[in-house]
């Protein structure tokens, strides 16, 4: 049992009773006491004297009686001119789920505690729910003084859980071509294709199970956290069950995962060159392109584009990868954009844009852009001029060249990363803001129906609009998390962003690394360059 203490009103003066803990229980401690005097105003005390007693020179330093072994008096002033009832002080938790009691004796002439007196105390104290009948009645059956009683527990949330997507074809293909034997680059056997048939499963949700409310020692309702929703989102030529929650192919063909749309779709097939016999070409699904693509055409897909032969002054825009087996002539017009990878022979004269990852033979004098990799290989890959940027790493044979060409080449955190995690989480406090203006309204009119309230038709209507636009939240603050998450994952990967040369790295090349700068002026062999605090390091 642990040590506790008592007032006693003597003839002298008041004298404050302490006892010793049994069985291992704890000591008094003078935090304790002082709180209890403090809160029965009696503070004219010889507080130092008290402390060195309890063995606690500072008051709230931790620090516990070890010494007092035998009951103890202190004397702390005039006899007071009423004896102290029972006392009961509530602390409740952080969460505001329990409360607990601590209870502190009478004097030894004073009144106990009764049950009436616990449960004014706990309405005192606003505690109304789950209130513990058996607690209560323990402590009054046998009281134990200066000892933790929970004394009320509220019903806790039960959480909800988010859904999911499972996807039945293959979404991650390997990015990276096959080098031949003699060390170049195969572009002929890609087969970066997901294939599938008429009937197949392509997708399946589990939707969310929403969580359950709880409710506080106040009685207030807690709610769950939110639980983030997904539909199943597709384009054309795939059935969605009945119950929203799978997908299937209705065509042979091949699917495409487009940031969260599902696609499924027949090739268009270009027989020979895009030209003015063809014109621009526009396609929901992929294109393969067995010619070339003529400067000043267009052919933007859904899907995949692949082009056999070259790409001269063209644009190329692709909802997934781009690959260009006889490589970019750019003429300075040519623009080439993906949300997949881009595998191309190589890259003369363009721009050059991927959501995933690049692979080519070499660049000259275009600027080149990849959310993660960049990877120039072959016999004699090299980068030389242009502008050059990729969110972890670029590998290349040769960087710049003995002619003294300028090129730009930075990896890792950029200022558009930067204002793009801005951009989100400011949207993000702003869809807060939103929700907690709507929450009240919503779970009043909510607690209203629940009791069986028959609401007015244009009350329901109000009702139903509001958990319209609360839903909408909801959804866009999942939308917007999981782009913070994905963006933050991309920042993170930044950090240990770096640019490997496998043969000679020429003077005239200025390498930024997350913001750090270096101009190269001596040629350098077989190496590698990180970022070094504000420097750029080569290893």
């Amino acid at each position: 049992m642990n040590g506790y203490f008592q007032l006693e009103l003597r003839k002298e003066g008041t004298y404050l009773l302490l006892f010793p803990p049994t069985d291992g229980g704890e000591p008094v401690s003078y935090t304790e006491v002082s709180r209890y005097l403090t809160y029965i105003n009696l503070t004219d005390y010889n507080a130092k004297k008290l402390k060195d007693l309890l063995s606690q020179p500072e008051e709230g330093d931790g620090e516990i009686n070890t010494s007092l072994e035998e009951p103890t008096d202190f004397l702390l002033g005039a006899k007071r001119p009423y004896e102290e009832t029972g006392m009961m002080l509530i602390f409740p938790s952080e969460d505001r789920m329990h409360a607990i009691a601590r209870f502190y004796p009478p004097s030894t002439e004073g009144a106990p505690l009764t049950d009436a007196d616990i449960r004014a105390t706990l309405q005192r104290e606003k505690v109304k729910y789950g209130i513990l009948d058996d607690a209560i009645a323990a402590f009054l059956e046998n009281p134990v003084y200066c000892s933790d009683y929970e004394v009320a527990t509220g019903d806790p949330i039960t959480p909800g859980t988010h859904a999911s997507i499972e996807y039945f074809f293959e979404i991650e293909k390997n990015l990276a071509p096959a080098l031949n034997e003699d060390g170049t680059v195969n572009y002929h056997e890609l087969n970066q294709i997901a294939h599938v048939r008429k009937g197949d499963l392509l997708a399946r949700l589990t939707p969310a199970v929403e969580g359950k409310p709880g409710k506080n020692i106040y009685g207030d309702n807690v709610l769950p956290p939110s639980v983030n929703r997904l539909k199943l989102k597709h384009g054309k030529n795939i059935t969605l069950s009945e119950d929203q929650t799978e997908l299937y192919s209705d065509v042979d063909g091949h699917a495409a995962l487009v940031k969260d749309q599902v696609f499924v779709s027949d090739v268009y097939t270009v027989p020979a060159n895009v030209d003015n016999s063809i014109g621009d070409v526009e396609f929901q699904g992929s294109v393969d392109v067995k010619g070339n693509v003529n400067s000043g055409f267009t052919v933007k897909a859904g899907g995949d584009i692949v082009v056999t032969g070259v790409v001269e002054g063209a644009v190329l825009e692709a909802g997934g990868k781009i690959i260009v087996k006889g490589g970019v002539h750019g003429m300075s017009k040519a623009i080439l954009r993906a949300g997949g990878s881009i595998t191309v022979k190589f890259i003369e004269n363009a721009e050059v844009y991927s959501e995933e990852s690049i692979n080519t033979d070499s660049i000259m004098h275009s600027k080149v852009s990849a959310k993660f990799e960049i990877r120039v290989k072959g016999k004699k890959g090299f980068i030389s001029g242009g502008k050059i940027w990729a969110g972890s790493k670029i590998v290349t044979q040769t960087l710049g060249s003995d002619m003294g060409a300028t090129t730009q080449i930075e990896v890792g955190l950029n200022t558009k990363m930067k204002k793009q995690m801005h951009d989100l989480e400011e949207r993000q406090k702003e869809l807060e803001q939103e929700k907690a203006k709507i929450e009240p309204t919503l779970t009043g009119i909510g607690e209203k129906v629940a009791r069986g309230m028959e609401l007015p038709e244009d009350k329901m209507a109000f009702l139903k609009s509001v958990a319209v636009a609360y839903r909408d939240i909801q959804e866009e603050l999942s939308e917007n998390l999981e782009a913070q998450s994905e963006l933050q994952e991309d920042m993170e990967r930044s950090q240990r962003a770096c640019i490997e040369v496998m043969g000679d790295l020429y003077p005239g090349c200025m390498v930024t690394i997350s913001g750090a700068q270096r101009s190269m002026n001596n040629r350098i062999s077989a190496c590698k360059l990180v970022k070094d605090g504000v420097d750029v390091k080569i290893i």
